[in-house]
């Protein structure tokens, strides 16, 4: 064999010796062995999904007006103006501001509806035209306010009630 050939193959062998050693750590003083990192899959099937926290489920008093009902479910308050005719509707606008300014849901029902009126009386008694009620979940009437009501009023009756807290 030729000198090349010879000293070739030994610096092969040395390249290779020092790459095993330099993979062992045994160069860095190091004497544990190395620690393997885990590998997490990239396929999406293989993830778990993150957990979300449940959202309570919200209940409600049985026997609710529907129009009430639905606004309680995504309010803790709700002012509810029952009104009969034309003059009684300024009575509501009022109200509806008050309502708005404490965050709290608002409805108007109309108590002309035979419908409207029958389920008004099985949840709040008797009531006359122009009232407002501020109802609470679970659906308990926290105020009543026969006739008419300032805005402000009806503001601050609905934040004691729990609006915007």
């Amino acid at each position: 064999m030729s000198r090349v050939a010879l000293i070739g193959i030994a610096a092969l062998v040395a390249a290779f010796a020092v790459l095993v050693a330099v993979r062992s750590g045994m160069l860095n003083g190091s004497t544990s062995a190395p620690t393997a990192t885990p590998v997490t899959p990239a396929h999406p099937a293989n993830r778990t999904p993150p957990t979300t926290p449940a959202k309570p489920r919200i209940v409600l008093l049985p026997n609710l007006p529907a129009q009430i009902a639905h606004k309680l479910r995504y309010s803790r308050v709700v002012v509810v103006s029952l009104y009969a005719n034309a003059t009684d509707r300024a009575t509501v606008g009022h109200v509806r501001v008050g309502a708005r300014k404490s965050g709290a849901g608002f409805t108007a029902i109309s108590l002309t509806d035979e419908k409207n009126a029958r389920s008004i009386s099985a949840f709040a008694g008797d009531a006359s035209s122009p009232s407002v009620l501020v109802v609470k979940r679970p659906g308990e009437i926290v105020n009543r306010f026969p006739g008419t009501v300032d805005a402000v009023v009806i503001s601050q009756a609905a934040h004691n009630a729990g609006a915007r807290r």
